[in-house]
């Protein structure tokens, strides 16, 4: 479905794809809902928003790759996800709290994004009501993944971190450069390396 954003026509069909997974909604509905969004684009390894800032949006990919990451004290990233089509993504607490976010949010590649602002989250949750059961569910998936990334980094090993993100996301490996799928595994380069060299042998 094509839907205009400026004086551009933008195709948002994945977007109410991904809605009609989660909740039983008209296409119409999804339409009016989509108003309220914004369309933005950005370059490859814009930045979206960087931490120490106050959100002021969430995003949902409709083309490209985002990475969200932290910066230590000493300047070292850590990837903590990556989000590609059909992903929704953003430091939600923050930006509905009105705090300074921790996280960075760059694109990785040339990108197409649909963003809700702060002050339209107040407006979708009152004016579409199924919103807020289409938002929890997806929040709970991404709450639950993050909790099985944080017990993997504890419970197994790199080689075994590896090969499941292999299996359950294989675009990242064309389309992230290899420092940041090491990062987002908790291992140094090398050591990626050397796993995909040992596996590679096999």
């Amino acid at each position: 479905m094509l839907m205009i954003f400026g004086n551009r026509d933008i195709d948002i069909t994945i977007f109410i794809e991904e809605l009609k997974k989660r909740v039983t909604v008209s296409t119409g509905e999804v339409e009016r809902f989509a108003q309220l969004w914004d369309h933005r684009e950005y370059k490859r390894n814009e930045f979206i928003q960087r931490a120490g800032t106050v959100p002021r949006f969430s995003m949902f990919v409709l083309d490209g790759c985002l990475r969200q990451f932290l910066v230590s004290e000493n300047g070292i990233e850590s990837n903590v996800y990556f989000a590609e089509e059909r992903h929704f993504v953003g430091d939600l607490p923050a930006m509905r709290n009105n705090l300074a976010s921790a996280y960075n949010y760059q694109a990785t590649e040339a990108s197409q994004l649909l963003t809700l602002s702060r002050e339209n989250w107040e407006v979708v949750f009152s004016r579409f009501p199924w919103w807020a059961e289409a938002h929890m569910k997806g929040y709970q998936k991404w709450a639950a993944a993050m909790q099985q990334q944080l017990a993997d980094m504890q419970l197994r090993s790199g080689e075994e971190r590896y090969l499941d993100l292999l299996k359950k996301r294989p675009s990242l490996f064309r389309r992230m450069p290899q420092h940041y799928i090491a990062s987002y595994l908790g291992l140094t380069p090398e050591s990626l390396s050397r796993i995909r060299k040992k596996l590679a042998g096999n």
